[in-house]
């Protein structure tokens, strides 16, 4: 809902669970009024009225504060950290905006303001999406010479004051991304970015404030940039208390000339607040991505099966179709070959860009192997990297401008391989047209879309063209080819933004399939994404990277906790595993859409376990998984409080035939009996 009161200048936008809300001032300046737990336009009056009641203050203070801007631009006695910084053709930097129209369409909002001396004009945008509140901003050129951005954030965010701050980030590195991190924020900035054309596996692109939340109690604001290229978010804490955050692309070598005439929208940011705790955080997140972003939100994902760690670049027909057949006799439902089916593939050093099936090791080329794994009754993947090339290579030979680099010197190799510039229509065009060829004469049914390599040798615009052409080309072949499903890749977690995940059904967190480490990556992804989206594979013990032992048992609980997926070497599991594993993929498709589809809870255990409940949209399903590396004398078997239970209903275990009632489990617990080490159980509970 968005109420607007013409005499006033009020402005106020509710969507569920929250508001906010902003005002035009006389002066025809945004003031910003309020973000937070829902009120009433009744109450925009009062808040127009404290918001002005402010004391003076040093006159070395940033005028206005950034607290109390709508969108904070560089201009006049403004020290804070602005979101829109612009470079006119005579080198003036300041805006002077005022307010020129507001637009109002359903759940959609837009303000135009103009510059008082300067044919700019900015547009604000506002969309209410169920539990957030997403927003950007478009920047229009109608004067006569060029305009430089070089600073273009999308959105000021104010958080409201509190007594001390926090923020919440999912941080990491390759092979450890994901990882939730607290910490007091104090006076200062705190930057989190990449700089590398992509998210990146350093940040998600998110950040959450809030001024002392736990799990079931207190407020929280949290910001995501939903973009595929460079971004940065930057909260901004005053000496006196308040916060603001800016968040958008990022500036680092950003140099957008607006031609004149010009306009250009930049990408969304995404604002989510919550006043029940984090938990309540992760479910409106959910939410939001479930109503608002993904395709095929309320279909379950299928248990696939990886054929990167078995066969790695060494891709044989023969070899591929056994693993099938194993595969299929285990319950997978979706069998993906990964790297290496090409020409001049045996390692990472060549081969992108031509993407010919190697007839070595692909006899009756792609369509030949699609044809066995179809016969065999499941649907066939296939492995991609459209976005690099490596040299050598036809393409490069015919093509070799398309490649980022600079005039004067060589392109910088990453991972043997050169950027594509997507930012180009007829490399957007040449990458359709070869995934468009691929998909129908290969009979492919899934793409995993995989980028080993950061965008250099590009000025930091190249990112935002980079992106818009990324997009375009997954939009042609999704509306060329309406059943293919698509999962999102970059080394590992590296592309896994709102933005990626509105266009692609899986995201691939990580490279690290260790089931230990894979607990913190999984628990971080699902901490803001849906776990329908979240892809996790059972691989052999020692794994590759850490070369950790675990149970089979173990790596399949963890792997359950999301969409699961296979991408062991079948061939030498024995009779015993392979079918202990059909035991639990079969465990899994009962449980699925609960795991996929229901609400998620973090459920607070000891510091060795690890623990999540799952809880069906109709309630009538509750999957329980715990984990511990180990099990101490001093801390045995403590009981799980379980989380969004009907108190007065009765749940029995499927396994058991126990009977619990709603209240007891809430309040009291759930004792799940573990011994030894890399332990781990599953409990799955029917209301009556």
């Amino acid at each position: 809902m968005i109420h607007r009161d013409e005499p006033s200048g009020h402005h106020l936008l509710a969507g569920e669970g929250f508001s906010y809300a902003f005002t035009v001032r006389p002066d025809g300046s945004l003031r910003h009024l309020y973000w937070g737990a829902p009120l009433a336009p009744a109450d925009l009056d009062r808040l127009a009225d404290d918001a002005g009641a402010t004391r003076i203050g040093s006159n070395t203070w940033s005028r206005p504060r950034a607290h109390h801007e709508e969108l904070v631009t560089a201009g006049g006695a403004r020290f804070d950290e602005c979101a829109l910084l612009v470079e006119l053709a005579d080198g003036l930097t300041a805006l002077d905006l005022r307010h020129d129209r507001t637009e109002v369409e359903a759940d959609a909002l837009a303000v135009r303001l103009v510059d008082r001396h300067r044919p700019l004009a900015v547009t604000l945008r506002y969309a209410v999406r169920g539990p957030a509140l997403a927003r950007t901003l478009e920047v229009a050129n109608s004067d006569d010479r060029p305009v430089t951005l070089t600073r273009a954030a999308s959105a000021s965010w104010p958080v409201p004051w509190q007594v001390d701050h926090h923020a919440t980030t999912i941080a990491g590195g390759y092979a450890a991304e994901t990882t939730v991190h607290r910490r007091p924020l104090g006076p200062g900035r705190l930057v989190l970015e990449s700089r590398r054309g992509i998210p990146g596996h350093a940040f998600q692109p998110w950040l959450a404030v809030d001024g002392g939340a736990g799990e079931e109690h207190g407020e929280i604001w949290s910001v995501a940039v939903a973009h595929g290229g460079s971004w940065k978010i930057v909260a901004d804490h005053s000496g006196d208390g308040h916060v603001h955050v800016t968040a958008g692309l990022n500036d680092f070598d950003l140099r957008e000339v607006l031609a004149p005439g010009a306009s250009l929208t930049l990408p969304w940011t995404v604002g989510v607040f919550a006043l029940g705790g984090y938990d309540e955080l992760t479910a409106r997140w959910h939410d939001y991505e479930r109503r608002f972003v993904l395709p095929r939100p309320d279909t379950v994902r299928p248990v696939l099966y990886n054929s990167w760690e078995s066969t790695f670049f060494d891709v044989r027909h023969s070899d591929q179709v056994a693993l099938a057949r194993r595969a299929r006799e285990l319950g997978v439902e979706l069998f993906v070959v990964d790297d290496g089916w090409f020409t001049d593939r045996d390692d990472d050093r060549g081969g992108l860009g031509d993407w010919r099936p190697d007839p070595a090791k692909l006899p009756g080329g792609v369509g030949g192997l699609a044809e066995e794994v179809h016969a065999l009754g499941m649907r066939f993947g296939l492995w991609v990297e459209p976005e690099s090339a490596s040299p050598g290579t036809d393409l490069l030979r015919d093509h070799p401008d398309w490649v980022y680099r600079w005039p004067d010197r060589e392109p910088t190799p990453v991972r043997h391989s050169y950027g594509l510039d997507l930012g180009r229509a007829e490399v957007q065009d040449w990458a359709f047209e070869t995934l468009d060829r691929l998909v129908r004469d290969g009979d492919v049914d899934y793409l995993k879309w995989d980028l080993n390599r950061s965008l250099t040798d590009a000025p930091g615009a190249a990112s935002l063209h980079h992106e818009a052409g990324f997009a375009a080309v997954v939009d042609r072949l999704r509306a060329a080819h309406p059943g293919l499903w698509l999962e999102t890749c970059a080394s590992g977690g590296g592309r896994a933004d709102l933005a990626t995940l509105s266009r692609f059904e899986l995201a691939w967190p990580s490279d690290n399939t260790d089931a230990f480490e894979r607990l913190a990556i999984q628990d971080g992804y699902a901490f803001v994404h849906s776990p329908q989206t979240m892809s996790c594979w059972v691989t052999d013990s020692p794994g590759y990277l850490t070369r950790r032992t675990i149970p089979l048992r173990f790596r399949f609980h963890t792997a359950m906790t999301g969409t699961l997926g296979i991408g062991g070497r079948l061939a030498d599991w024995t009779t015993d595993e392979l079918a202990e594993a059909a035991g639990y993929v079969a465990r899994y498709k009962e449980i699925r859409a609960t795991v996929q589809l229901g609400r998620r809870h973090r459920l607070g255990t000891d510091p060795d376990r690890y623990a999540v409940c799952h809880v069906s949209r109709d309630g009538g399903q509750v999957v329980v998984v715990v984990l511990a590396r180990t099990v101490r004398q001093a801390r045995l078997d403590p009981p799980l409080r379980l989380r969004g239970l009907d108190p007065a209903g009765r749940y029995r275990d499927a396994d058991t035939g126990l009977v619990y009632g709603g209240a007891y489990l809430t309040h009291h617990g759930l004792r799940p009996l573990l011994a030894g080490d890399y332990t781990s159980t599953l409990v799955v509970l029917s209301k009556d």
